[in-house]
């Protein structure tokens, strides 16, 4: 079948080499097959080299190179927009190639939660007997079969690639996190949204952003979509009214509903009872109280569980039925994973930023017994105003410190300690600082006691460690697992006695 550029982006002189046959488009020039478009995103780090990557596409086989400025080569046309029509345009072409039953879109925001939403919403659906593919953070794939992903949300082009994948393997639904840069930047451009969710808004990503106001304004274009239906909002976060306004001013007029554990809502949360298996709570609807049983620990999956819950309701499933099958609920990986050694339990989040460790001491302090324990770091390359933040919120929230590494990437891992000790007061605190982070697990494994609680926070899914730009190979997980078994062979007891 003949598809001519001309189909996909309507001009008024269209160039000879639009109104020819094309085979797809590609951001890699070293990936470029021929008929393809190459499209010359400018590069942030090295924007004299984009005019050398599109030649190469061109010498590559490439039908013609789109870009934002002029770059000198031939065949091109100059589209300023480009990075938010590219979505659009690789649908469509995906669509008029290989037609397909387009997976209904739910998409969650927000500093801390998408990555658990919106797989909690993949799993709920599957228990409904729905194919449900699931793309974030922690993987991309249909449930349960995940693979790795490079960004919390892909590029436009290889997002529409991976949605029509997904429905051609008979995908209904498809579960998304929506970040600030891929919002922000158009990946989701292209995308036809139903269902949109805020969880909450904390200081993260503002080397990018620069302030609040600009992030929370990214996280609230997920709520401009003109295919938007319905909104789902916590009312309980001070930046909710951000997302009230841009879904309140969407033309498309989509049903907003809110969701508290604090106040009245459309879905209100009361009677909440924890334990070290989960959480019990009510839930208040227009059609009734349900009572929810969870299995994931915290005050927050709470939040999160009703999020994933009113998502899965508003894509047509009985929301009494889904509450049954809650119990079955797993969460993403590295999100309040829990490893327990008899008495002491492990903990091991993604948590990164102040709020969020916060937010997980906070709620295990509900829990723990004895002594809660805080084993964290701060990667490199990143937001530094957030560094002392991070130890305040340990000494605030946690028994025991353990300041270690986490992602130095290619900053001096000794500027990043004194950051997070900067203007900070440790007197009367229980400090330990551990720079290898193998050797700081160890610590707290072979120092915990009986009835204590100890998150590891930071890096939760990661499976490596990023140290002068190279990853090698690192897993929270297995790290205490192994600490745990080696400590279980070289003592007669799991932890001392007391």
């Amino acid at each position: 079948m003949k598809i001519t550029f001309q189909d996909l982006y309507t001009v008024e002189q269209p160039a000879e080499w639009m109104k020819q046959s094309i085979q797809g488009f590609n951001l890699d020039s070293r990936k470029v097959s021929t008929g393809q478009i190459f499209i010359a995103l400018t590069s942030f780090s090295q924007p004299e080299k984009t005019a050398q990557f599109a030649q190469a596409a061109l010498d590559c086989g490439a039908m013609a190179v789109v870009s934002e400025m002029d770059l000198g080569v031939s065949p091109s046309i100059v589209i300023e927009d480009v990075r938010h029509l590219m979505g659009q345009w690789q649908k469509q072409y995906l669509q008029t190639t290989q037609p397909v039953q387009a997976a209904r879109i739910l998409a969650v925001t927000g500093t801390n939660g998408k990555t658990t939403i919106s797989r909690l919403i993949a799993e709920l659906l599957m228990l409904q007997g729905k194919k449900c593919a699931v793309m974030g953070t922690t993987g991309n794939g249909i449930l349960p079969n995940l693979e790795a992903s490079s960004h919390t949300t892909l590029d436009a082009l290889h997002m529409q690639n991976a949605l029509h994948t997904y429905a051609l393997e008979g995908a209904e639904f498809a579960a998304i996190e929506a970040s600030s840069h891929g919002l922000e930047q158009g990946r989701l451009n292209g995308c036809a949204i139903e269902i949109a969710a805020y969880s909450n808004l904390s200081r993260d990503h503002l080397d990018y952003h620069k302030t609040l106001e600009a992030y929370a304004e990214a996280k609230s274009r997920l709520f401009k979509f003109a295919s938007l239906k319905v909104a789902i909002i916590n009312i309980d976060d001070e930046h909710a009214n951000v997302m009230f306004d841009a879904a309140r001013q969407n033309p498309a007029q989509p049903k907003i509903l809110t969701y508290s554990t604090r106040q009245a809502a459309d879905y209100q949360v009361t009677d909440i009872q924890y334990s070290l298996s989960g959480a019990q709570f009510k839930l208040r609807t227009a059609d009734g109280e349900f009572e929810v049983s969870s299995p994931l620990l915290g005050h927050f999956n709470i939040e999160n569980i009703v999020a994933s819950l009113i998502a899965a309701e508003q894509a047509g499933f009985d929301l009494a039925a889904l509450i049954a099958t809650a119990p079955k609920l797993k969460g993403a990986p590295g999100r309040m994973q829990v490893i327990r050694d008899d008495a002491r339990l492990f903990v091991v989040d993604y948590a990164h930023t102040p709020d969020a460790l916060i937010q997980v001491l906070q709620t295990l302090k509900r829990h723990v017994s004895q002594q809660l324990w805080a084993v964290f770091g701060c990667g490199g390359d990143r937001d530094r105003g957030k560094r002392p933040l991070m130890t305040q919120a340990a000494l605030n929230h946690a028994d025991v410190a353990l300041i270690t590494s986490d992602n130095p990437r290619t900053e001096n891992p000794e500027q990043i300690f004194a950051d997070m000790k900067a203007g900070v007061g440790f007197t009367g605190k229980t400090v330990h600082e551990i720079h290898d982070r193998r050797e700081a697990i160890k610590f707290a494994v072979n120092q915990a006691q009986a009835g204590d609680i100890v998150v590891i926070a930071g890096k939760g899914h990661e499976n490596y460690q990023e140290i002068e730009g190279v990853r090698h190979w690192f897993d929270d997980v297995v790290e205490v697992q192994s600490a745990i078994d080696a400590q279980h062979h070289n003592t007669d007891s799991a932890y001392p006695a007391q």
